[in-house]
């Protein structure tokens, strides 16, 4: 649980590092364009914009205010279109010029979208990453829950066949002739071969042959049943009942197999 929450915090600490460092990227990026229109928005370059044929209806003429700041430095001289005009050199007067104004925020708008583009994937990454690792923590932990269940399983099942050691053929002998008597009347309804049908399960073989009136607990028929196919296997009886799995046999089907190899042994 601890590295869990140590991996969590670490995400969310990186993530908020990287939207940091965004933001200042576009503090940086809204000074070096004022710098831009400060420097380079004056009215000489207004005029050179609109001396040009292909720009004179792209230009923002609010842009060159001179080296005033106004509301459309994030724009730049031509707006949006500066992402795409990479035609920097015009001729003016027999020359050749290079429009540094549409070059500087053209170099901005691009370094702007690569950084903010990088971030975001590093963003998504650390995100992903993260996750893989809580997964691969979540697996490994119920792992060792599995284990856990198994170590405490195989311990409860040595300790109930110490106790199944214990008991003698004759107590468990006379256990099936009391389950019998008891329960006469319900082994005599509809006799349930021993053979079961694979397709079912305990449950459901359970509700149809009548194992929900046993009053007794599961465990203890097992135990039972345990010491008389101990008893069956010593005494070489028929392979049906020496190679029977009795955690398939629901209550009822552990009393009848009881009683098979109690009349086995007395033949």
């Amino acid at each position: 649980m601890k590295t869990i929450i140590k991996i969590k915090q670490n995400k969310f600490k990186n993530i908020f590092f990287w939207l940091v460092i965004m933001v200042i990227l576009l503090i940086l990026a809204f000074m070096f364009k004022m710098i831009n229109q400060a420097i380079n928005g004056t009215n000489e370059w207004k005029e050179i914009f609109e001396s040009q044929v292909n720009l004179v209806n792209r230009t923002d003429h609010s842009w060159f205010a001179n080296g005033k700041i106004t509301s459309s430095f994030f724009t730049g001289p031509i707006g949006s279109k500066s992402f795409s005009e990479f035609n920097l050199l015009y001729s003016v007067n027999g020359g050749y010029i290079f429009l540094l104004p549409i070059f500087w925020d053209l170099l901005i708008n691009w370094v702007l979208i690569v950084a903010i583009a990088f971030i975001l994937c590093f963003i998504i990454y650390e995100f992903f990453k993260d996750n893989k690792i809580l997964k691969i923590k979540s697996i490994s932990n119920q792992q060792d829950e599995i284990k856990k269940s198994n170590n405490v399983n195989g311990k409860a099942r040595k300790i109930n066949s110490k106790k199944d050691s214990k008991i003698s053929e004759v107590s468990a002998t006379m256990f099936i002739s009391k389950m019998e008597e008891k329960y006469e009347k319900e082994l005599n309804e509809d006799q349930v071969e021993f053979k079961k049908d694979k397709k079912l399960s305990i449950s459901e073989r359970s509700k149809i042959d009548g194992s929900d009136k046993i009053s007794e607990k599961r465990y203890e028929l097992q135990k039972y049943s345990n010491k008389l196919r101990s008893v069956a296997i010593e005494k070489n009886l028929s392979k049906k009942l020496q190679e029977v799995n009795l955690r398939d046999l629901t209550k009822r089907e552990l009393i009848t197999y009881m009683k098979k190899v109690k009349n086995e042994i007395a033949n």
